[in-house]
């Protein structure tokens, strides 16, 4: 047995890894733990801490993914209130203004910052310029705005290819689906599947040479 000295027992060490991953993502308070853990276990306090660490990254890059696609899926939803706004007379600006409470918060903030700026140098200059999630339906709406073409029928056509899009990648998620889960499925079935096929005969085995007769 061992004498309870540093290298016996990791939980501690995993412990204190877990604070240089909370070091890593900028918690403060974690200095002194972290110190600790790697002047006694510095080989696991890093491992945990970069696993600690990496957990953190994937959670915030999946959360970026989910937000981004969000707000992606909102700019049919803003385009289609836009042109509402448009056949009921009011205009593009005021349209914008109309609808952008209705989508993603950060497809709000876009639109707000959008209309900031056209206040300052034209709504078709601050149309052109813009970029982000929405920039297709900016880029068709001043065009729309520079040559003077109607734009119910601009905003109209980039709700149907956004539409048509979804439908497209809904669609290709829906085909992968099965693909995705294949691996999931054998994990869960293929242990049941032994235990039923083979289960019986080592127990019977089992019982032949362990068992006292």
């Amino acid at each position: 047995m061992g004498d309870g000295g540093p290298g016996v027992s990791a939980v501690p060490s995993l412990l204190i890894g877990t604070a240089v991953g909370l070091l890593v993502t900028r918690r403060r308070w974690s200095w002194s733990a972290a110190a600790g853990g790697l002047a006694w276990q510095p080989f696991l306090a890093l491992v945990a801490g970069l696993a600690a660490t990496m957990t953190v990254s994937i959670r915030r890059l999946r959360a970026a993914r989910r937000r981004r696609e969000g707000a992606e899926r909102d700019v049919g939803v803003l385009a289609e209130l836009v042109g509402l706004g448009l056949s009921a007379g009011l205009t593009l600006a005021q349209s914008l203004e109309a609808a952008r409470s209705g989508g993603h918060a950060d497809l709000d903030r876009e639109v707000g910052e959008l209309l900031r700026r056209s206040v300052r140098g034209g709504l078709g200059q601050a149309l052109a310029a813009a970029d982000g999630y929405g920039r297709r339906l900016y880029a068709g709406a001043a065009r729309a705005v520079v040559t003077g073409a109607p734009l119910g029928p601009a905003v109209d056509a980039f709700v149907r290819e956004a539409v048509a899009e979804q439908r497209a990648a809904d669609l290709e998620a829906a085909r992968r689906l099965p693909v995705r889960l294949m691996l999931p499925l054998a994990l869960l079935i293929l242990p049941g599947f032994v235990l039923l096929t083979v289960g019986p005969t080592v127990l019977a085995a089992l019982e032949r040479f362990v068992l006292p007769h």
